[in-house]
């Protein structure tokens, strides 16, 4: 009894000293009571991994905790046979040398993560086919307009002024991008001052892609190609923030398509050994179930197997409801930020397949990387809200070729490996069991069905070694993210700001895709920083 009397007033110690030092604002990784660590990271996704580095970058003594057997979130690969398959990563934009050398891989080389990897660069960005068009776009902004011109030639004007208005968007972003860092009495000025700074962001922040089509194309056709990629960013053209498809755009096809040799799981595994190497510790297997709170303040976590860790900063690479009412709970925040978050819409999760073939399928005249096929009609609208119902045939599939990505990695000579890939929504799914496999199979069959009117090859059961299907309660059961979602919120003009990377908790962080650089793995890796950055500037 008296050792535990005495731990819980060494606790509520702790968040009393914690609870003063943020009231003073001057709380740093060298003063303060002693905690096991200064910040604990919840979830080594590329989000948790990126704080946490740049945490130990800083030195700051950092513990990262990750329920899975590897780090990595979505950023892993596993084995079957003689195939290796990458769990989703396809491309980072911005993620390698030689180009502009901003966002993203200027913080891989700040951390020296750079020089434990190695970049692959595609020269394809995507191959668009729906009815009437079947067209590849080069991965450069020249190549791009050029094969444009090509196809459409009395667009050129557009096409010239689609690409001046995806540059000058993001570079006005770009110079916001320390908005995050700062005090409410500057963030005001500045934000007062976007109208007459930032012209080109102001005039789009509120518009949809469709509306930026609209302003730079005629062609309906054009309009479909150029937005191809709304299949990655969650919501259909007519109802996506500008901002996403213009900034994704200008920093693909200006910065690079990027793939990492070796899988996603060799940059995961980069940033888990640099962590170490800075002195960090990342533990696997270890599931957070608790947040403990005392006073209003974070003062360490519970994991599943019973064992506490204090520290002065929590992490949390999660999405916001996770954290909030699972492992913090909702009555340690305030009701404002619970009705912000139920009126947030999060996107979608994903529905697909792995497949290996006996066949080496660029020898057979399949040499693209990416395809996205939609042969019933390039709406975008339509195809959401068909793959989300479950009808894959009447949806869109993106089919990604990893065996040409030039990384000997993924299947043997003479051999494929490809992934299929669609939008899927959690409700559509049974519970675990023989109608949700029974479900899965036939789905599988559909979706395999519709890419082989690309590659015949990929429905021949001579040539398909391998066949594994994943759906919303698969990524649900890896991620834990609500639904099985992995982009986050539903970005509209209206949502696009998503959540801060803090929260009404002054020493609880959101590091994952749900706060506010969007998602995908190189914005993961940003909101990682960015979540780090806040904690540092406490000093």
């Amino acid at each position: 009894m008296n050792k535990r009397k005495n731990h819980r007033m060494h606790r509520h110690f702790v968040a009393l000293a914690m609870t003063l030092s943020f009231m003073v604002g001057c709380a740093t990784s060298s003063t303060g009571p002693t905690t096991d660590y200064d910040v604990i990271v919840i979830g080594a996704g590329l989000g948790g991994l990126s704080a946490a580095t740049h945490l130990a970058f800083n030195d700051f003594k950092v513990l990262v905790l990750e329920q899975h057997d590897k780090v990595g979130g979505c950023a892993t690969r596993f084995e079957r046979d003689d195939f290796v398959f990458d769990a989703s990563l396809h491309a980072m934009a911005g993620g390698g040398p030689g180009k502009n050398d901003r966002g993203l891989f200027q913080l891989l080389k700040l951390w020296g993560i750079d020089r434990k990897v190695e970049f692959i660069e595609l020269p394809e960005f995507y191959r668009s086919v729906f009815p009437g068009v079947d067209i590849t776009l080069p991965s450069n902004w020249e190549g791009f307009n050029a094969a444009l011109k090509t196809r459409w030639p009395e667009e050129a004007e557009g096409i010239d002024k689609f690409q001046r208005i995806c540059a000058g968007t993001l570079a006005d972003m770009m110079e916001l991008r320390d908005l995050y860092r700062h005090g409410q009495s500057r963030a005001l000025v500045t934000k007062a001052m976007v109208p007459l700074r930032q012209r080109m962001f102001y005039k789009y922040k509120d518009r949809t892609f469709q509306d930026v089509l609209n302003e730079c194309f005629n062609n309906d056709d054009i309009k479909a190609v150029v937005s191809q990629l709304w299949i990655y960013y969650g919501a259909p053209v007519a109802e996506q923030s500008a901002l996403i498809g213009l900034a994704a755009t200008e920093t693909y096809l200006s910065d690079g398509v990027w793939h990492i040799k070796g899988t996603s799981q060799a940059l995961s595994d980069a940033y888990a050994t640099r962590i170490r190497e800075l002195g960090g510790v990342v533990k696997t297997n270890t599931l957070v179930t608790k947040v403990i709170m005392e006073n209003g303040v974070a003062t360490g976590i519970e994991t599943k197997d019973g064992k506490t860790y204090t520290s002065r900063y929590i992490v949390a690479n999660t999405d916001p409801y996770q954290l909030t009412f699972k492992l913090v709970g909702k009555e340690h925040f305030p009701q404002k930020y619970i009705d912000r978050l139920n009126t947030l819409k999060p996107a979608n999760s994903l529905f697909g397949a792995y497949l290996a073939l006996n066949v080496d399928l660029a020898e057979r005249g399949y040499h693209n990387t990416e395809i996205v096929y939609s042969p019933r009609t390039s709406n975008s609208v339509d195809l959401h809200d068909a793959m989300m119902k479950g009808d894959f045939q009447n949806g869109a599939v993106a089919i990604t070729i990893y065996s040409n990505y030039g990384d000997p990695i993924y299947a043997p000579e003479g051999k494929s490996l490809v992934t299929l890939t669609a939008y899927s929504d959690l409700d559509a799914w049974p519970e675990y069991g023989t109608d949700y496999n029974a479900l899965k199979d036939k789905k599988m069959a559909e979706l395999v069905g519709l890419a082989a009117e690309v590659i015949p090859e990929l429905a021949d059961p001579d040539m398909v070694m391998i066949k594994e299907g994943f759906t919303p309660r698969t990524l649900q059961r890896y991620t834990l993210n609500q639904k099985g979602v992995v982009y986050g919120f539903y970005l509209t003009p209206e949502t696009w700001e998503k959540v801060p990377n803090t929260t009404p908790i002054a020493n609880v962080f959101i590091a994952s895709n749900w706060s506010q650089t969007w998602h995908g793995m190189g914005s993961a890796q940003v909101n990682g920083m960015r979540a780090a950055q806040l904690i540092i500037d406490r000093k």
